[in-house]
C-alpha cells in the first residue's frame, strides 16, 4: 500500500511542473504549429555552448581560484538527487539523472563552465535515503545540488541547511523543502496557487455552460488531496459549480462506480488527480456505461505517451476532449518544426545525443534548472561561490530556458506561478495544440495576470 501511495504521490506533486510525463512518436500538433509557434525567433548560427536564445552558456575560459566548497582551478563538483534505485517503485524520476548527464556531458564539450569542468555526483535518495544523501553531499563536499527532486524531500531539509547546501530543484513535493532557505525553482509551483488557473479561467470562457457541472476526483493522499484542494478552491474562485467531489484510494480495483456517480451528478468538466494510466481505467469505465463527460481537464504529468497507448479511441469519445495544462511545447513539436521550436528541438537532440533516450517532461523542469545555475555560475567567474550564484538566480525575472518553456521567475513555493500555459489536446491520433481553447497571445502560449488565482487561506494546514 505504501508503495502505490509514494507512487502516485510523486507523479502528482509535481503538478504543472512536468510531473513525469513522457514524449510520444505521433502527433497531429504539425498541422497547429506555424500558427502557434512558441517564438517567432528562428535558429541562428549557433556556438557549441549556446542553447536557444543563451548564449555561450559554456563555453573555455580562465575563470580559477578554490573560491568556495566543491570549487577548484579545474573542476565544479555539482550534485543532482532523485529515487531511481528504490525497490518501491524502481526507476522513479530516473528522468533527472539522464537530463542532468546530459546538459553536464553537452556543457563539458563545449568547454565547460569558463573553462571549468562539471564533475556530477549522481545521489540517489531511493525514496528513504534522502537524509543519507544530503550528509553525504554536505561531506564532499558538493558545490550545490541542481536539478534534484525527491520524493520524500522533507526528510533532508535539515541536513541540507546544517551545512548550507543550496539547491536549484527540478521540483519540491512538501512545503518544508519547498519553503526552505537555500533553495530555488526555475518553474516554482506554488502552494497558495492553483497551477490549474489559466486553463480553467480559458475554458469556463470557452463554454460557460459546461462549468455548472464541475467535479473533481481527488485523493485521500494529503500530499495530492493538497493539489485537488488548489484546484478544487480556483475552480470556485472562477465560478465554476461544483456538483461531484470524491477522493481515490491508493488503489482502485474498480473504477465503475466513480463512472456511474459522475454520470449520476451529470458532470461535463471533470478534474483528475491521478496519472495517465489511471485516467485511462476510468475512461474504459466510461466507455462501460456509455456516458463520457464533455471535458477533462488534467495537469501537466499526463503529457504521457501512456495516455494515447492506453486511453485508445476513448480518448476520441469526449465531445469537448482531454486536456492537459502545459508549460512548454509538446517534444513533438521541436521533432516536426525546429525552426519554430529550436529549444525544444535542441533539448530533444541533446538527450539523445547524449543519453539515447526520449525526453520527459520533468527533464525540462530539470535542464531549466542546470541551465539557469550554468548562466549564474559563468556571471561569477573567478568569484564563483554559493552565494554568488543563488543571488544571481533569485535576481532572475522571465526566464524561459533560452525558449524552452514559458515565462518564470524562479521563486519558491512561496513564488507565483506563471501567467503563461498553453493546452495539449490527447485524441487516438496523437497529441495537439488547443488554440481554440487556449487563446494564445504570447506564441503558443496564454500569458495573462488573470491567470495566477491567488487562493485566500493556502496552503491549509495538513
Amino acid at each position: 500500500m505504501r508503495t502505490a501511495a509514494v507512487a502516485a504521490g510523486v507523479s502528482l506533486a509535481l503538478i504543472g511542473a512536468g510531473c513525469s510525463g513522457r514524449s510520444s512518436s505521433s502527433s497531429s500538433a504539425t498541422t497547429q504549429a506555424a500558427a502557434a509557434a512558441a517564438t517567432s525567433t528562428t535558429a541562428a548560427a549557433a556556438g557549441p555552448g549556446d542553447f536557444g536564445t543563451l548564449k555561450a552558456v559554456c563555453g573555455p575560459g580562465n575563470a580559477s581560484g578554490a573560491t568556495d566548497k566543491g570549487v577548484t582551478d579545474t573542476d565544479i563538483r555539482v550534485a543532482t538527487m532523485s529515487d531511481p534505485g528504490n525497490t518501491a517503485v524502481p526507476g522513479l524520476n530516473i528522468e533527472i539523472f539522464q537530463e542532468s548527464q546530459a546538459f553536464v556531458d553537452w556543457c563539458n564539450a563545449a568547454g565547460g563552465i569558463a573553462g571549468r569542468k562539471i564533475v556530477l555526483d549522481k545521489r540517489d535518495a531511493a525514496l528513504f535515503n534522502v537524509s543519507a544523501q544530503m550528509v553525504a553531499s554536505c561531506n564532499q563536499p558538493d558545490f550545490m545540488l541542481v536539478g534534484n527532486g525527491e520524493a520524500l524531500d522533507a526528510t533532508g531539509v535539515q541536513q541540507r541547511l546544517s551545512c548550507g547546501l543550496p539547491e536549484i530543484a527540478a521540483y519540491d513535493v512538501s512545503s518544508a523543502a519547498g519553503s526552505a532557505a537555500l533553495s530555488m525553482d526555475a518553474l516554482p509551483v506554488p502552494n497558495s496557487e492553483s497551477n490549474l488557473g489559466g486553463a480553467l479561467r480559458v475554458l469556463k470562457a470557452a463554454d460557460p455552460a459546461s462549468a455548472a457541472h464541475y467535479g473533481l476526483l481527488s485523493s485521500t493522499q494529503q500530499s495530492i488531496k493538497d493539489s485537488g484542494n488548489r484546484d478544487k478552491a480556483a475552480a470556485a474562485q472562477l465560478g465554476y459549480t461544483q456538483v461531484y467531489y470524491d477522493e481515490l484510494p491508493i488503489q482502485v480495483n474498480n473504477w465503475r462506480p466513480y463512472a456511474q456517480a459522475i454520470q449520476a451528478k451529470g458532470v461535463q468538466v471533470l478534474g483528475i488527480q491521478a496519472q495517465a494510466n489511471q485516467d485511462a481505467q476510468l475512461f474504459k469505465a466510461f466507455a462501460d456505461i456509455g456516458y463520457f463527460p464533455k471535458w477533462v481537464l488534467l495537469n501537466t504529468n499526463n503529457y504521457d505517451p501512456v495516455m494515447l497507448t492506453e486511453g485508445g479511441t476513448n480518448l476520441d469519445q469526449f465531445k469537448g476532449g482531454v486536456l492537459v495544462s502545459s508549460r512548454f511545447a509538446p517534444f513533438e513539436l521541436g521533432t516536426s518544426n525546429p525552426s519554430q521550436f529550436p529549444a525544444t528541438a535542441q533539448f530533444v537532440n541533446i538527450v539523445k545525443q547524449y543519453q539515447n533516450v526520449a525526453p520527459k517532461a520533468l527533464g525540462i523542469n530539470t535542464f531549466s534548472a542546470w541551465l539557469l545555475w550554468a548562466e549564474g555560475a559563468k556571471s561569477c567567474g573567478s568569484n564563483l561561490t554559493r552565494a554568488c550564484v543563488m543571488s544571481y538566480v533569485s535576481s532572475q525575472k522571465n526566464w524561459t530556458a533560452g525558449g524552452l518553456h514559458d515565462s518564470e521567475n524562479p521563486a519558491t513555493a512561496a513564488g507565483d506561478t506563471s501567467p503563461c500555459f498553453t493546452i495539449i489536446k490527447a485524441s487516438s491520433s496523437g497529441w495537439s495544440l488547443e488554440p481554440a481553447i487556449t487563446k494564445p497571445n504570447n506564441g503558443i502560449f496564454n500569458c495573462d495576470p488573470g491567470n495566477i488565482i491567488k487562493l485566500p487561506g493556502f496552503p491549509q494546514a495538513s
